[in-house]
């Protein structure tokens, strides 16, 4: 039995909307890349590194045993990052006080245009000590919403934290 479960973005913006801020300048930075071998199209614009890959890119880091870059040729701009490992993480700085979003699952596809984060198997996100375990996690970084979904038996898990009393006041500050 397949069994779906679609978390409510609602929810989660609810708990996490008043720490919303990704590093702005993280994708202007260079696409640095370490990897054990690499290959380069320069028609299709497409990158494919294998063994032990690490990316930085600002604050924002990869690490996976397989990693695709699509370009866009005519604009030299990285669309998409496709890594799998077992597993493949990604990380960013969320914020200028330093909180971090960890990702890790059997393949992540990152879509730098949308800002979004797919995670697939043994998926889980933690995101200021709010945890999410799924078998497909969708994340979006700059609104911090998500949706996630368990596929056959079992559920999707989450931990989410209250927001302390200074969070609530600086949340019904910018509702005003």
């Amino acid at each position: 039995m397949k069994q779906h479960i679609k978390v409510c973005t609602l929810l989660t913006s609810l708990f996490i909307s008043q720490w919303v801020v990704a590093l702005p300048d993280d994708t202007s930075k260079p696409l640095n890349i370490q990897s054990n071998q690499a290959h380069f199209d320069q028609k299709t614009g497409e990158a494919v590194y294998t063994g032990d890959v690490f990316v930085k890119q600002g604050t924002i880091e990869i690490q996976a045993q397989y990693l695709k870059v699509i370009t866009n040729p005519k604009t030299r701009k990285f669309t998409e990052l496709i890594a799998t490992g077992h597993p493949a993480k990604f990380s960013q700085q969320i914020d200028w006080q330093g909180n971090m979003m960890i990702s890790r699952g059997n393949k992540v596809v990152y879509k730098t245009a949308q800002s979004k984060v797919e995670i697939f198997g043994d998926g889980y996100l933690n995101r200021m000590d709010d945890k999410i375990t799924a078998d497909h996690i969708v994340y979006y970084i700059n609104n911090g919403t998500f949706s996630a979904e368990k596929e056959g038996s079992g559920r999707v898990s989450m931990t989410l934290q209250p927001q302390t009393e200074k969070q609530q006041e600086s949340s019904q500050k910018k509702e005003n």
